[in-house]
């Protein structure tokens, strides 16, 4: 049974401390008012997070259907506000949850969320999360042990940045909604999002997103991009201003530095690095070569790495083939073939695990939220829900959703007490 709480004056227990998701989005500032708040925004976060963590709640409808049959001790540990009048705790509406999550601003709440994922201890991942069986853990161990002895961990981090495009959300003067993220390679963290305005594009969002990221986080990292970020106002950013390295690919839309890099004696290189992958239904073959250059016309540029790919689908005899240049301001010293090998394949991971889950698992791309910050704002909320389900063990993020259909449990998984 629960105990309401104590009128002014009165003799009240000893407060109890919310920890976990409540306390790191205790951190994200109140857009509103305080003269009339009912609800604490950690409170209205905190439900939109353990909603969506939840199978089949990705709309805010459906965050506000899911708090609603929440019981009495569920909206307790919550913070919800009790009705003296009722007796009862008391529930956000729909109408809450939209215009708060309207006026919040989505890159604190990425910075929050960031701060205390980075500080908890992840568990060893399992399609059947962490309650699988002994036998399967030792497998997946074994696998795993093999996979990190045939590719060496690199010395640096990395940080992946790209855009996206959050499909089915409009705003008012018909342009689309696109945010650019930085996912650190070797755990999935969502470290930064920025929204991207009507009137600009990814290109002068660049540097104010990596701002968003500590010095700590980020000095001595590396930071892969796609061809569009290969500027050179981002090389200099990044080595002078942050401290930081840059493995930039290159494409046609630096013409001069792309006919630069594919003149180099490439047939007296020899290759450095090969490394053969099968999965999802296709085979790859990856040569790299790697020479040091000096006089590049791009600045601090040290070493050029080319990578020629072959790719077959699985029960087919027909290869295709790609080569792809890039170009890195880490000495030879500094950054092994095996390395740029393994940074350029992290890089994608933004793409295959948390853009492909936000798509498919949260059904992102069908969301028609449009109201101010609502689709980053909840673009956010599902990625802090995956990443929590990936930190506590759970490889199949769909599966760790549905195990956690009751919200107590939820509850749990988020820390909340």
């Amino acid at each position: 049974m629960l105990t309401p709480p104590t009128a002014p004056g009165a003799s009240q227990p000893e407060a109890v401390v919310p920890s976990g998701l409540l306390d790191a989005l205790a951190r994200v500032p109140d857009p509103r008012n305080p003269r009339g708040v009912r609800f604490r925004l950690a409170t209205l976060l905190a439900v939109g997070v353990c909603a969506v963590t939840s199978a089949g709640h990705n709309s805010l409808t459906a965050i506000a259907e899911w708090v609603r049959r929440c019981d009495q001790e569920v909206l307790a540990r919550l913070g919800c506000p009790f009705d003296p009048f009722t007796g009862r705790f008391r529930a956000p509406g729909e109408r809450t949850l939209r215009d708060v999550f309207a006026r919040v601003d989505p890159a604190v709440l990425t910075a929050a969320g960031f701060a205390r994922l980075s500080a908890l201890q992840p568990h060893p991942v399992s399609p059947t999360g962490p309650d699988g069986t002994v036998e399967r853990e030792q497998r997946r161990a074994h696998r795993t042990a093999r996979r990190e002895r045939a590719q060496p961990h690199p010395r640096r981090a990395a940080f992946a940045v790209d855009g996206k495009c959050l499909r089915g959300a409009i705003r008012a003067d018909g342009s689309r909604v696109l945010v650019l993220t930085a996912v650190r390679h070797h755990d999935a963290l969502t470290a930064a999002l920025r929204e991207i305005g009507a009137k600009t594009n990814e290109i002068p969002e660049f540097a104010p997103l990596l701002d968003t990221i500590d010095d700590q986080d980020l000095t001595g990292c590396v930071i892969t991009v796609d061809a569009l970020h290969t500027q050179t106002s981002h090389a200099r950013y990044l080595v002078e201003d942050r401290r930081a390295h840059y493995l930039l690919s290159v494409k046609n839309n630096q013409p001069t530095l792309a006919g630069q890099l594919r003149r180099l004696p490439w047939g007296e290189v020899p290759t450095l690095d090969r490394s053969r992958d099968r999965g999802h239904g296709r085979e790859e073959v990856r040569d790299v070569k790697v020479v040091s250059v000096d006089g590049l016309l791009f600045p601090h540029a040290r070493q050029v790495v080319r990578i020629h790919r072959k790719r077959r689908r699985l029960g087919t005899k027909k290869w295709t083939t790609e080569t792809v240049y890039g170009v890195t301001d880490l000495a030879a010293h500094e950054a092994s073939p095996a390395e740029i090998a393994t940074w350029v394949r992290g890089h994608w991971i933004i793409e295959n695990t948390v853009h492909w889950t936000k798509d498919v698992t949260f059904a992102e791309d069908a969301s028609q939220i449009r109201r101010q910050h609502n689709p980053v704002v909840m673009s956010v909320l599902r990625d802090l829900a995956r990443a929590t389900l990936h930190r506590s063990g759970w490889a199949n993020i769909a599966s760790g959703r549905r195990a956690h259909a009751h919200p107590a449990a939820t509850l749990t998984l988020h820390g909340i007490p």
